[in-house]
């Protein structure tokens, strides 16, 4: 081999061997997470009504792991994905498990490897259109009318108990006009139920609104679940932020008719520059079947040792009445008064 050839081969192979790094580098990656861990004194829990005292996850959000990147194509299109996946801190076991599929979600009793979210998309002019595992319309959109954005505890938490947050095999486009964001979702049936929704909001200084109407069917589409929210919240001073939200389910096909109407309240309430108020109280009115109501309500202060780093406390309350069904978190049709304390980490 000539040195010519011999250099001319050294050449191709060193760039051939540098187009994942070249690839690497033009791609814009985010490694990310939390880490959130609390113990939970819980007051009617147990099957006869016992305390019990527990390590959780987190009481306001879920802990995660994630990655997320971006690649500018030029024209003003990118190529963006996400990838997050849910664990539990007590045991590092995965989380986002399923024993069977339906509502939107196939069967994965082990948990998922990325459980949160699984999603590529193509962003561009006429909005952001994001193939896979994602949020249902309903999650984030109402999340922005409560202090605390569907909650990770249950017992604290109503919305999402009925929504259902993600979804597999989901088409979703988004696109903001000025102060109105549009959004429209279609989850494809493989097995796991079919799904669709479309939302709007609206923001303007002080003022944020949000809108939604979703449908989702079990994987045998007999039954559809239609879900329809509006809420907003209210930037009084930059310390102080008020939140009201409104939720209504009904649900039709074969077997039984629930209907639920959920009502939210809720504040923020900065105290000093470090040390966050939070109060909330929610009802779910239940009719139909199993008629009855569920009342909840939570106080939490969260200490802010920096911008990552956090430590948490709340305490909360939960009622019944009439033949609401018991949460999986009550041993008994008693009220139940419980208390946790968390530590939270961003990175």
């Amino acid at each position: 081999m000539s040195i010519r050839h011999h250099a001319r081969a050294t050449l191709a192979t060193t760039m051939l061997l540098g187009l994942p790094a070249l690839a690497l580098a033009q791609t814009n990656v985010t490694v990310y997470g939390i880490v959130d861990a609390s113990v939970r004194r819980a007051d009617n829990a147990g099957p006869d009504g016992q305390s019990v005292t527990s390590l959780n996850d987190g009481v306001y959000v879920g802990s995660r792991f994630g990655l997320r990147g971006s690649e500018d194509l030029g024209g003003g299109m990118k190529a963006v994905f996400t990838l997050e996946n849910g664990f539990d801190p007590s045991s590092g076991a995965l989380g986002n498990a399923s024993s069977s599929a339906g509502n939107g979600n196939s069967a994965a009793a082990g948990g998922r490897l990325f459980g949160r979210e699984a999603s590529v998309g193509l962003d561009t002019p006429l909005g952001l259109v994001t193939l896979g595992r994602q949020y249902t319309l309903a999650h984030p959109l109402s999340g922005r009318f409560q202090p605390q954005p569907n909650p990770n505890l249950d017992a604290i938490s109503m919305f999402s108990t009925h929504h259902v947050a993600r979804q597999d095999n989901m088409a979703r486009y988004y696109k903001q006009f000025g102060p109105v964001g549009v959004y429209a979702s279609y989850t494809f049936n493989e097995g796991n139920g079919r799904g669709r929704g479309v939302g709007a909001s609206y923001t303007a200084g002080p003022l944020d609104l949000t809108a939604y109407y979703q449908e989702v069917n079990n994987a045998g589409d007999t039954v559809t679940r239609g879900i329809a929210g509006l809420g907003g919240s209210w930037l009084f001073t930059k310390d102080f932020k008020a939140f009201l939200g409104y939720m209504k389910r009904n649900d039709r096909g074969t077997g039984p008719q629930q209907e639920n109407d959920v009502v939210s309240i809720g504040a923020n309430y900065n105290l000093t520059p470090t040390l966050v108020l939070t109060a909330n109280y929610a009802q779910d009115r239940q009719s139909d079947v199993n008629a009855g109501k569920r009342k909840m309500g939570y106080v939490g202060l969260d200490y802010l040792f920096s911008k990552r780093t956090d430590l948490y406390a709340e305490v909360d309350n939960n009622r019944l009445s009439g033949a609401y069904p018991l949460p999986r978190f009550m041993g008994t049709r008693d009220s139940a008064t419980s208390v946790s304390v968390g530590l939270r980490h961003r990175f």
